[in-house]
């Protein structure tokens, strides 16, 4: 393509482009479908239609306006920058504007466990959700929601005992979890339900992300999908399993990260544990 192609190309051919020249395949499944989602969902008509040389800041700022606030003006905001970036260096735009835009500002919600009433109450809740070995999955194992929804049946290995989770979002959180008999029985409870509405496939789980998110709300109106990953490493927290072994599990790259996070759980355990004190301990003689 010639600079002067370049020049004339609007952003909406130019997304795509980019996409698939430098981003296509270099990316995870879930990272270049959220990609995707930025630009064909999120991106407004009538920014693609403008040439990219001609866009402005003020356009930027308009189109990020009109974008929900959260998480997905974040995410593109930084699929706009990427993709203007790799212009200006190809030569099709002077500037990246979306450089000189305002960072978007996203304070994310602190998840919080179910409790054992809420979790108890969840539990006789999914006996007759379609999605129940699913939300089991998820508290048995707290594997983040995306990790679920990507495992395929080869990823079982029943002679190692073994499952193994592609991880979704940094290099750590590729790993191997134990797998125990109830989530043997999880998964063979899913092999019945796949069964039973005669769908075959490479997934476990092939249901759509938002459904999932969605259905969960149903289930449990006041908290987050991502609470019942809390409320797996909760538990373990409470049953004295060790930090490092809760750290592997959950895929997080350093230790500190999971005590950071679950520091509300930490300092339960500490309460209890300095009960305990008194200056008169009762010592066998």
């Amino acid at each position: 393509m010639s600079r002067i192609e370049l020049e004339n190309i609007t952003l909406g051919e130019w997304l795509p482009l980019w996409f698939s020249t430098y981003k296509k395949d270099t990316l995870a499944k879930n990272s270049k479908r959220n990609i995707e989602q930025m630009i064909r969902l999120h991106t407004p008509e009538w920014l693609k239609a403008l040439k990219i040389s001609e866009i402005t800041v003020f356009d930027i700022d308009r189109a990020l306006f009109e974008t929900p606030l959260g998480r997905t003006r974040v995410y593109v905001r930084q699929v706009w920058h990427n993709a203007f970036e790799k212009a200006q260096k190809v030569g099709a735009v002077q500037n990246n504007v979306v450089s000189l835009t305002d960072n978007v500002v996203y304070k994310k919600k602190k998840s919080k466990p179910l409790t054992i009433k809420e979790q108890s109450e969840f539990l006789q809740r999914l006996e007759n959700s379609r999605y129940k070995w699913l939300f089991l999955f998820y508290i048995m194992t707290g594997v983040r929601r995306n990790e679920a929804l990507s495992l395929e049946w080869k990823d079982i290995d029943k002679d190692d005992k073994t499952i193994y989770i592609k991880g979704t979002k940094t290099e750590e959180s590729e790993r191997k979890i134990v797998l125990r008999q109830d989530i043997q029985e999880i998964l063979d409870g899913q092999k019945g339900q796949l069964k039973k509405e005669k769908i075959k496939g490479e997934f476990v789980f092939p249901y759509a992300p938002e459904t999932i998110s969605r259905n969960f709300k149903k289930l449990c109106p006041t908290h987050h999908l991502h609470d019942l990953r809390h409320t797996f490493a909760t538990r373990c927290a409470e049953c004295g399993i060790d930090i490092k072994v809760c750290q592997q599990v959950l895929g997080h790259s350093t230790a500190d990260m999971t005590i950071n996070t679950y520091t509300h759980v930490l300092d339960e355990h500490k309460r209890k544990e300095i009960a305990k004190f008194t200056l008169t301990p009762n010592y066998d003689v």
